[in-house]
């Protein structure tokens, strides 16, 4: 429960051991609990306003149906992830906390119930929502032939600099801050492969983003009120499968693992950050160890060589992509930056197949894979509806003659 996952949380940020079962990824609300909470998505229509209604309802300000970039911040969260859980037990649903998937029992091509760690559940229907951390589940799919297969996923660093200083930049009169709060941006870079920022944190939080022991990659977060005194965003861009290294469906996994595991060893291997300054890097030259940053991830950082932690062919297009964002804005974007890294969870790089008409994976009726781990989303609003989606399909297999999905659906 959230109530559990915030003082672990806190401890690890304090310099405590990593929880395999309890940390910033797994627990209830998942990732999604501590992310940044960016509403923002490429969809639109009636299941996006739904889905914005149902945040609403949970505890959210009445204002993100209406604003261009609807944000729920990284604090409000965790109350309206347990505002979710507590409309789901009215309405008869049950939670079963600490119990791990760890099969699934299939019997000519139909699921016959699931094997946790609390034991045996009987069930013809899985809707699989596993987001996209979920190595171990990933792996248990594979062995019993669920058809998956490599995808492009994003990766790249993060930068986080001052954030008076984008204000500046981006307003110009110290009065506009008052009025519009923490500046943030959005730039890209266009070529053979775009370099673009990604889940810009205005006044936000650097986090560590593990969910394996002895491995190490980083997120941003940022409060309603946007208050740190620093900005941060992710530089990013795409690596295709034919760049993974195998053909394996989870390549991409492991190439994640690959660069996670180095900058684990980078951080003294006990998650520490490394970081290094953007000059720095641009000129291939370590950081000095002595440089004194306070930045903003908690647990602490260490001057290292951020080269190591990418492969070869996003380093050189952050490396070419850079300079071009800093002329953007007439050298006042890599001013008194820092970068930090690596980011590897863009987005999956696994995408689980399913069928276009019933949105279950062929072979296997009743598995319903939804959401950002099984490939078809990459945001809290389009995991929401792609999964809304997905329910309607389920709805239809039960609903009478002549009744509508919108009317099983919405009662």
């Amino acid at each position: 429960p959230v109530k559990e996952r915030v003082p672990e949380i806190r401890r690890f940020d304090r310099g405590e051991d990593f929880q395999r079962e309890n940390n910033y990824l797994f627990g209830e609300g998942g990732a999604g609990c501590f992310s940044d909470g960016k509403l923002t998505c490429r969809l639109s229509g009636p299941d996006v306003q739904w889905v914005l209604d149902r945040f609403v309802d949970c505890g959210a300000r009445s204002s993100i149906v209406y604003e261009h970039r609807p944000h729920l911040g990284s604090n409000k969260l965790p109350m309206i992830c347990r505002n979710f859980r507590r409309k789901i037990d009215a309405l008869g649903g049950e939670f079963r906390f600490e119990c791990r998937l760890e099969g699934m029992d299939v019997v000519d091509g139909q699921i016959q119930g699931v094997m946790t760690s609390s034991g045996y559940l009987k069930t013809s229907h899985v809707i699989l929502g596993i987001g996209h951390s979920a190595r171990d589940t990933y792996q248990m799919l594979y062995e019993l032939g669920v058809p998956m297969f490599r995808k492009a996923f994003q990766l790249g660093l993060r930068i986080e600099q001052p954030q008076e200083q984008v204000n500046q930049h981006k307003y110009g009169r110290e009065e506009y801050l008052s009025l519009l709060g923490a500046a943030d941006y959005t730039m890209i870079t266009k070529g053979k492969r775009d370099l673009y920022t990604f889940c810009m944190c205005a006044g936000g939080i650097v986090m560590p983003s593990v969910s394996e022991p002895e491995m190490f990659c980083t997120n941003g977060m940022s409060n309603s009120r946007h208050d740190t005194g620093y900005a941060n965003s992710g530089v990013m861009t795409t690596i295709y499968p034919e760049e993974f290294g195998s053909d394996h469906p989870l390549a991409g996994v492991e190439l994640q693992r690959k660069y996670e595991a180095i900058a684990y060893a980078l951080g003294n291997k006990n998650y520490l950050c490394p970081i290094q300054r953007a000059g720095d890097f641009l000129n291939q030259k370590r950081t000095d160890t002595n440089f004194s940053y306070a930045g903003t991830y908690q647990r602490g950082v260490v001057a290292s060589e951020l080269h190591q932690v990418l492969p070869p062919v996003v380093l050189s297009q952050i490396e070419n992509g850079l300079p071009v964002m800093d002329q953007k804005w007439r050298g006042a974007f890599l001013a008194n930056a820092v970068l930090v890294g690596p980011e590897m969870r863009g987005s999956s790089p696994v995408r689980i197949d399913r069928e276009r008409d019933t949105y279950q994976a062929p072979g296997f009726r009743g598995l319903y894979p939804v959401g950002e781990g099984a490939g078809y989303a990459g945001g809290i609003v389009s995991a929401a509806v792609d999964g809304l989606l997905s329910a309607k399909k389920l709805v239809e297999e039960f609903a009478p003659p002549g009744a509508t999905t919108e009317k099983l659906t919405h009662h």
